[in-house]
């Protein structure tokens, strides 16, 4: 009898043995044919706002508890960069220029903290001070100061803002502005295939937490803003803006970790970046001298865009790299489908060559 309970106990364990094997080679094959996608980019370079266009795009529709939960950080966001311009405007030394009705306001709107509600009364000093000479002239001089270009969409939409049944719309979200710290995560099922896209903190004491996360992505897509050629770092204002995604794309590019990856450069903020043209020369910038095209030409955005994708592609030491690129608004949903939709190809015929297929 011994023999025959050992026989049926060998028996058993064999066909646990070859249900795991089944379940890890499964997982295995699950795990490999998963599309990866690493969103990286400097700090305010709009990264976070492609990540969440993909959840417009593809994932569930905004619940309305998630909704409630945006309405707060728009009313944040607001009122932190309408401070912020009030803040640079006695330091420009422009409150002569500010009407007289609104220096009071300008008192008011500083006593706020950022986590007020936005009611009908500071909606209405909000409304009053964004068209304040003295504001605007501010406004003018954003790139000397900290403030997130995005907000004036805001500050346009204040009269919905300010309605006592105000709750975020999905625009609001797209442009609300919440600083990504560590990596956050969403899954996507796009045509069939299983997308994992996982977002960092771009700010330079995240980037520590970057690297070995993520040897094995299918594509890293590097998002740079094109509209902050004259701005600074938050983090280190002797820093310009561009140079650092110029550096940090360097980085990347060449790291060992990615040598296997599909490289694509969003150039972000166009959107941004032919409204400043109009009036801040390329040129004017210490970091970019070399660019020679007046102001005011009609070539000035085309040449523009291709001298900074120069910058961008020159950093690629591999002369077999091809850098996929692509000029976006991440704020517009539509220009953002379809640049995706064309980078499609490019990921999943990447899969299929990591596969082996």
């Amino acid at each position: 009898m011994g023999g025959c309970f050992s026989c049926t106990s060998d028996a058993s364990a064999l066909k646990a043995s070859k249900n795991l094997e089944k379940m890890m080679n499964q997982s295995f094959i699950m795990e490999s044919e998963k599309i990866k996608l690493l969103l990286l980019g400097a700090g305010e370079s709009g990264k976070s706002t492609i990540f969440k266009q993909m959840r417009v795009l593809f994932g569930a529709s905004l619940t309305e508890d998630e909704r409630n939960q945006i309405t707060p950080v728009v009313y944040s966001n607001t009122i932190s960069a309408m401070k912020a311009l009030v803040q640079a405007v006695r330091n420009f030394g422009y409150e002569d220029k500010v009407e007289e009705d609104n220096k009071q306001k300008m008192d008011l709107i500083m006593t706020r903290g950022d986590e007020s509600e936005i009611d009908s009364e500071l909606g209405g000093i909000i409304k009053s001070l964004w068209t304040d000479p003295g504001i605007l002239l501010a406004w003018k001089r954003r790139a000397e100061f900290q403030i997130v270009e995005s907000v004036k969409y805001y500050f346009n939409e204040i009269d919905r803002i300010m309605l006592d049944d105000y709750v975020a719309t999905q625009q609001d979200m797209l442009l609300a502005r919440v600083r990504t710290s560590g990596i956050v995560t969403e899954k996507y099922v796009i045509d069939g295939k299983n997308f994992e896209m996982y977002d960092v903190g771009g700010q330079r004491n995240e980037r520590k937490k970057w690297i070995h996360c993520f040897e094995d992505v299918t594509a890293v897509i590097f998002v740079a803003a094109l509209s902050e050629y004259d701005q600074v770092l938050f983090e280190d204002t002797s820093t310009n803006r561009m140079v650092e995604a110029i550096q940090l794309f360097d980085e990347i590019c060449n790291n060992k970790y990615f040598m296997k990856s599909n490289m694509i450069l969003f150039l972000n903020k166009k959107d941004l970046f032919e409204e400043k043209i109009v009036s801040v020369h390329i040129g004017d910038q210490e970091a970019f001298r070399d660019f020679s095209m007046p102001l005011g030409s009609d070539e000035y955005y085309e040449k523009g865009v291709d001298y900074f994708l120069g910058k961008f592609i020159s950093k690629n030491t591999n002369p077999d790299r091809q850098i996929y690129h692509h000029v976006t608004c991440a704020t517009d949903s539509k220009n953002v489908e379809v640049v995706f939709d064309s980078c499609k190809d490019i990921i999943l015929r990447g899969n299929l060559e990591d596969a082996g297929l």
